[in-house]
C-alpha cells in the first residue's frame, strides 16, 4: 500500500510539472527583453513551439491576436534575411550557455515569448537550431511541429533618403548666406 501510495504522488507531482501554462492576456503588452527588437528594421519574436493551431485553437494564436502591437506573419523577403535562433540569446550569453535543447524555459538567457501567444511555456531550440521554423502562414509546415516566429515593423525612425538630405543641408546653407547678407 505504501509503495502504491508512493507512485501515485509522484505521477501527480509528474502530470503538474508538465502542464501548461496560461495565455498571457493580449491586454500585456510583450516586453522588449523578450523581442529580438531591430533585427534588419524588424521586431522578431519567437512565439513558440508549434505552427498557430497547430493541435487546436488557441494553442499558438496568429499574429493578429496581437495586430494591436503590430505583429504580423513575415513575408518570404523578410523570411529570406531572418535572424539565425542565436541571434535571440541574451546578451552576455553564448551557446554554451544556451545550448539548443527541447523545452527552453530560461527567459533570462534567451529571448522568447511563448506565453504571451500560447498556452506554452518553453521554446524548443533544437528545432530552430535545425531549422525547423514557420513563419505561421506560408513559410515551414504547419503540421510538424515547427517553431513560430513573427514580426512586426520597428517603430524607429525611417534614415532619410540621401537626396533629401542634401536638400535639407543646401536649403540650409542658403537660408544662412540670406540672413547673413540681410544682417550686413
Amino acid at each position: 500500500m505504501r509503495k502504491l501510495v508512493f507512485h501515485l504522488v509522484m505521477a501527480l507531482a509528474l502530470y503538474a510539472g508538465t502542464a501548461n501554462a496560461v495565455i498571457i492576456d493580449n491586454s500585456t503588452p510583450i516586453p522588449d527583453a523578450n523581442i529580438l527588437v531591430n533585427y534588419n528594421g524588424l521586431d522578431w519574436v519567437y512565439a513558440g513551439p508549434i505552427a498557430p493551431n497547430e493541435f487546436g485553437p488557441g494553442q499558438i494564436y496568429e499574429p493578429s491576436y496581437r495586430s494591436g502591437e503590430g505583429w504580423r506573419f513575415a513575408t518570404q523577403a523578410e523570411w529570406a534575411v531572418r535572424p539565425d535562433w542565436t541571434a535571440f540569446i541574451q546578451p552576455g550569453f553564448t551557446t554554451a550557455d544556451v545550448p539548443a535543447i527541447d523545452g527552453w524555459s530560461d527567459h533570462s538567457k534567451y529571448r522568447f515569448a511563448s506565453e504571451y501567444w500560447s498556452d506554452f511555456s518553453h521554446v524548443d531550440l533544437n528545432d530552430a537550431a535545425s531549422g525547423w521554423l514557420t513563419n505561421g502562414f506560408d513559410i515551414g509546415s504547419l503540421h510538424s511541429v515547427y517553431e513560430t516566429w513573427y514580426v512586426r515593423d520597428n517603430g524607429g525612425s525611417e534614415p532619410v533618403p540621401e537626396p533629401s538630405t542634401m536638400l535639407l543641408l543646401g536649403g540650409g546653407l542658403a537660408g544662412l548666406a540670406i540672413w547673413r547678407k540681410r544682417k550686413q
